[in-house]
């Protein structure tokens, strides 16, 4: 080697680095050497120093003299000449000097030691080793030492601070104080190797491993990166190997800039938990390669490995187009059509690191728009398109939509395929265009709900309005098969490409499920007009079995219950509920079915006991009696379990020694145990036992202690329920 300097963008191996009269200098910008103190993983019983030698002795176990193996850059400037400032590196370049001088101690391999030591200092001058740390005098005095009376003379690791030239003062030196811990692990991990082993690998460590050198060029430069690359004392990530395998064969300096730009960006952007830029890099480069490759089945260094110099450069180029469309794509995600996906437990996206990671979202929403986003400019576009992914994305996520979902491979065809965002909308899955993936089932993107809307595209707001509402999520199939219902409609009706709809009869619909469906998510917070029919819909869902009674999760099997006042997504393949939204008057129709769903299930007989029968029995009488008196029936709905009764009738009498009946009987909401405790089925307090507003109570003045109840309470409560029941039965 000549004695040029250091050419950026080159890769050295550690003795052309430690050879000449060059020095490598540790700035006193740098923190100090700590891989000897730093332990990881759950019970932090493993070093840093142990796992950067198991990887070395891998390497070398895997190529040994075969192949160089490159660990990662190194950012550095050099002042003055033959002194080069490292920026970026210390860590390891710290560890492989230790772990050279005990190799030379074992071996006497005089090339190791010309690594440790230029002949001139060792012979001429005041033997000033290669490594110098200018972060403190007693640093550096202390590495001079140990170069020469350690790893040259054979003094032992473990008399070091027994020795006289090792000072007090080295007691409070941070760096000192870890090189000793991680000579002495290098140590215990050398001495399981043979003589013969530890020459190999010795002229491995040498000229094997490289380090792809950048120049900083001035210190200003190299403080700069300090701040913003790791200098964390990590092992090897794949990140620092992905570097040089990408830059390695370019010495154009555009590349290496765009590198360090992101890095950057990641690093001012990562996650609260993350220390370093290296996950953020590593996730954006895995988003590009899914969208390239349309696949998920690859690993980053191992493909990037294959690539030829051409191929390379067209994948820099590429991810660096990607990457400045980030600010683009976080833009489109602001929006209300993105937040709405909140409910499903994804935080809004203010920058890439801050996005909780979820697969789904990740694969069928940020992947196929950030595709779109590089190839459509247009941001009105963009907007469209991520409508279209977020139903894709509620077909994959919602089991009764399953059917309808397009993997996201194929929306990436679709993209790459298509000219236009209309293109891309209305592409045909039949398109010889796209290729069919193993396995991967290939459904309609342009399907037939769709096809629907599009005569009605003059309507095109009102139908978005639509779209948005948090159980449609994109897809007014159900809008159009309950227009497409009737009186006698016994089965939801399926869609044709050639049906027509009138906007003023799919617009009652949507109006009349705002107001059946919006009284369960509003609750208490409605107005006493509503009254009625909130009372009468959730008893209209419980007899269309929008929920069933039966066992509760967790709780014993002496009894059963039922959702009452929780909304889920049953009703949306309910035939009935379409018929009662194409009804003139939703309380009507609503009374009118539980009367005929009373009679036809004979629910009042008692003479066959159900907890079935029962809850459905005492939740009519419930909502009649609230609606005679024009009250609200509360929402309460236990933790999760719901308006329960005991499988054993008895359990449910209100005064044991009578029989037990409608007015000798009560329902309450079950509880579940709790570790080590009993299931049991609860009342409510004394303050709300005569509400007629409350689920969990008597019809008539009946006392709250059951041991105080008497005879002609419960004559009374009959009275009652007998002009209830009258109510419903006529």
């Amino acid at each position: 080697m000549s004695n040029n300097k250091l050419e950026s963008g080159t890769p050295y191996t550690l003795s052309q680095l430690f050879s000449e009269d060059r020095k490598i200098i540790i700035p006193d910008m740098q923190r100090d050497y700590c891989w000897g103190d730093n332990v990881y993983g759950e019970k932090k019983n493993e070093d840093l120093v142990t796992k950067f030698l198991e990887s070395l002795f891998d390497f070398f176990s895997e190529y040994k003299e075969n192949k160089e193996v490159q660990l990662g850059m190194i950012y550095a400037y050099e002042r003055p000449d033959n002194h080069i400032q490292l920026c970026d590196g210390q860590q390891r370049i710290t560890t492989l000097y230790l772990l050279m001088g005990l190799l030379h101690k074992k071996t006497n391999n005089n090339s190791l030691k010309d690594c440790l030591i230029s002949t001139f200092e060792w012979e001429n001058d005041d033997k000033e080793c290669r490594l110098q740390y200018a972060i403190r005098e007693s640093t550096l005095y202390f590495l001079n030492d140990l170069v020469d009376n350690c790893f040259i003379n054979n003094q032992e690791i473990k008399t070091i601070k027994e020795q006289s030239w090792y000072f007090k003062e080295y007691d409070l030196d941070p760096t000192i104080q870890s090189m000793i811990k991680a000579l002495v692990i290098i140590e215990k991990e050398l001495a399981n190797k043979t003589p013969q082993y530890l020459d190999v690998f010795s002229t491995f460590l040498m000229k094997n491993l490289t380090f792809l050198y950048f120049d900083m060029q001035n210190r200003d430069r190299g403080e700069d990166m300090f701040v913003i690359i790791n200098t964390t004392g990590e092992p090897l990530t794949p990140t620092d190997n992905l570097k040089p395998i990408l830059l390695s064969d370019f010495n154009d300096p555009k590349f290496s800039d765009e590198w360090e730009k992101r890095e950057t960006y990641f690093w001012k952007n990562k996650k609260q938990n993350e220390v370093e830029a290296d996950d953020g890099v590593n996730e954006f480069l895995t988003w590009y390669l899914k969208i390239v490759k349309q696949d998920d089945k690859f690993e980053l260094i191992n493909f990037f490995k294959k690539q030829s110099k051409e191929q390379k450069e067209k994948a820099l180029t590429e991810i660096e187009k990607y990457f400045n469309k980030i600010p683009v794509l976080i833009n489109a995600l602001q929006n209300d059509v993105f937040k709405s996906i909140e409910r499903e437990g994804v935080n809004t996206i203010q920058n890439l690191r801050s996005f909780t990671k979820k697969d789904e979202i990740e694969e069928y929403i940020l992947l196929p728009l950030l595709a779109f986003i590089v190839k459509f400019e247009d941001e009105s576009n963009t907007y469209q398109f991520l409508r279209r992914l977020r139903k894709n994305y509620f077909d994959y996520i919602w089991v009764e939509r399953k059917g309808n979902y397009v993997n996201w491979r194929y929306i990436l065809q679709i993209i790459e395929k298509s000219n236009s965002l209309e293109e891309a909308l209305r592409f045909d899955y039949l398109d010889s265009r796209i290729k069919q993936i193993t396995n991967v089932p290939l459904n309609q993107w342009y399907n037939v709900e769709e096809q629907l809307k599009v005569p009605l595209t003059e309507h095109k707001s009102l139908l978005e309005i639509w779209e948005d509402d948090t159980d449609f999520m994109g897809d007014l199939s159900f809008l159009f098969k309950t227009a497409k219902c009737n009186d006698s409609s016994e089965s939801i009706p399926a869609l044709q490409e050639n049906d027509t709809f009138e906007i003023t009869k799919l617009q009652k619909i949507f109006n009349d499920y705002q107001k059946t469906i919006g009284l369960l998510r509003k609750k208490e917070d409605i107005k006493n007009t509503e009254y009625k029919l909130s009372n009468l819909f959730r008893l209209f869902r419980l007899f269309i079995e929008c929920d069933k009674v039966g066992h509760i999760y967790k709780a014993s099997g002496d009894f059963e219950g039922v959702l009452f006042s929780t909304l889920n997504r049953n009703h949306l393949n309910k035939v009935d509920f379409m018929n009662l939204l194409n009804s003139e008057d939703l309380t009507g129709f609503c009374e009118n079915f539980v009367k005929e769903q009373v009679k036809k299930q004979n629910i009042f007989d008692l003479s066959e006991f159900s907890v079935d029968k029962f809850i459905k029995g005492w939740l009519s009488l419930k909502v009649f009696h609230a609606n005679q008196e024009n009250v609200l029936l509360r929402f309460h709905d236990g933790n999760e379990t719901g308006v329960a009764a005991y499988i054993d009738k008895n359990g449910n009498k209100l005064i044991e020694s009578m029989d037990f009946d409608w007015d000798n009987g009560i329902c309450g909401f079950g509880v579940k145990s709790g570790r080590g405790g009993a299931s049991y089925i609860d009342y409510t307090d004394e303050n709300l036992w005569l509400e007629t507003g409350i689920i969990d109570t008597p019809f008539s003045d009946v006392a709250f202690d059951k041991d105080k109840i008497t005879p002609e309470e419960i004559e009374g409560n009959q009275k009652t329920i007998a002009q209830i029941r009258a109510l419903i039965e006529a």
